[in-house]
Parts: C-alpha cells; sequence; structure tokens
C-alpha cells in the first residue's frame, strides 16, 4: 500500500519532533561546550524543519476543504 504525500509529510514531521528531543537530551547531557553548541544548533535545524512541515500540513488540510 502506498503512502499519500499528507501522510509522507506527517511521518517526516513525527521523525523531526523524535529528532528535536534527542538533540536536546544531547545537548543536556554534553560535557564539551562545542558539542553542547553543535546540538542546540542542530535542535533549531530541526525546529525549523517541523515549523516547515506543519505549514505543508496545514496547506494540505485547506486545500482539502
Amino acid at each position: 500500500m502506498s503512502n499519500t504525500p499528507i501522510e509522507i509529510i506527517r511521518m517526516a514531521l513525527e521523525r523531526e519532533k523524535e529528532a528535536v528531543q534527542e538533540y536536546a537530551e544531547f545537548a543536556k547531557t554534553a560535557e564539551d561546550p562545542s558539542i553542547r553548541k553543535m546540538f542546540l544548533f542542530l535542535v533549531e535545524e530541526e525546529k525549523r524543519h517541523v515549523k516547515l512541515l506543519q505549514e505543508e500540513i496545514e496547506k494540505e488540510v485547506y486545500q482539502e476543504m
């Protein structure tokens, strides 16, 4: 069975949300400041991805109405 584009976007959104949580946890436990900084950077990148995917889902939902 093939997933619809919106289902694929929703799956990607869940992965991005998980990545935000994981990177945030890694940042909390990182002892090296440069490693912590890298993880905090990745958290912000993943949050941007979450926002973009949420916007795409909203567009799809509004188009269906």
